[in-house]
């Protein structure tokens, strides 16, 4: 589907026709070890998939109790001073629920419903602070994001809250990797907004990335992408046929710092109109 297609009855469970309350709770590790799947199951605790080779499918993640600023699901491992473990195995999470509602608004505003790297596909987010983090995503794997729904985000206090969000992506010893975010819809409107996608370079160098087939929408700026903390962008950095709400900032900016270039392709977006041909309002420039 495309991403202004998107609705909560044709994501996550409710477009299998299943739900959280009517599935059977987990009752494995929390850790999981490689190799694992989750199928059709109420996780009712954080995740750590940082063994990677991780499948979770059909599932409710719906967490009773976290740590402040904890993820719902991590596949970062441990810290030492600077740097964090990055999984060494694919990661994927599909048809399935991320919720946040069983937790605080103090607790969960500064937290990601997934963070780190992994393939996610037609899920279902709501009730965090933010929705998905592709940070810390090393140097090897793929980060995709196809067909989830991303909405009723929190704040607490002073958060700042992004709807999704790509704040390391390097590519120098893996080439043909690539960052993905294709055909969802992502509604940042916590009231404490950032926006609804926000590159920014501060854990290391980006590039590799598409933006495509997605409505974008709610405060702050809909698609921001930024320089700087000693990081750069790279010069493949794509945004085709997306849709924008156009509110809060804007649909769009650039924070260049000291480059001379900013998005490699940008082609075919428009401000969102469900009363025209494939929702193309006004057409929105590059930045």
């Amino acid at each position: 589907m495309l991403g202004w297609e998107l609705t909560a009855a044709n994501t996550g469970l409710t477009a299998i026709g299943m739900s959280c309350d009517a599935l059977p709770v987990y009752t494995g590790s929390s850790k999981p070890a490689a190799g694992t799947t989750i199928s059709g199951k109420r996780i009712e605790t954080g995740l750590d998939l940082s063994a990677g080779d991780i499948l979770v499918e059909r599932s409710c993640i719906r967490p009773k109790k976290l740590g402040i600023t904890q993820p719902l699901v991590t596949t970062t491992g441990e810290c030492t001073g600077n740097s964090c473990v990055v999984t060494p195995g694919k990661v994927t999470i599909r048809d399935s629920e991320f919720d946040g509602s069983k937790l605080s608004a103090k607790t969960i505003a500064g937290s990601c419903a997934f963070l780190g790297v992994g393939i996610l596909q037609r899920n279902r987010m709501h009730g965090m602070g933010s929705g998905i983090c592709f940070y810390n995503t090393g140097k090897r794997l793929d980060a995709i994001a196809e067909g989830n729904y991303i909405h009723h985000l929190r704040s607490d206090g002073e958060s700042h809250n992004d709807g999704a969000t790509i704040r390391d992506f390097v590519t120098t010893s893996t080439p043909d990797r690539r960052a993905v975010f294709r055909g969802n819809r992502i509604d940042c409107s916590s009231g404490n907004d950032t926006g609804a996608l926000f590159i920014q370079t501060l854990g290391a160098d980006i590039d590799q990335v598409t933006i495509e087939q997605n409505l974008l929408e709610g405060g702050g700026y809909q698609l921001g992408l930024e320089a700087g903390f000693g990081h750069v962008y790279g010069k493949h950095m794509r945004a085709v046929n997306n849709r924008f709400s156009g509110t809060g900032w804007g649909a769009r900016y650039v924070e260049r710092k000291s480059l001379s270039y900013g998005w490699s392709e940008w082609r075919d977006n428009y401000i969102n109109d469900p009363a025209q041909a494939g929702n193309k309002g006004r057409a929105v420039t590059a930045p």
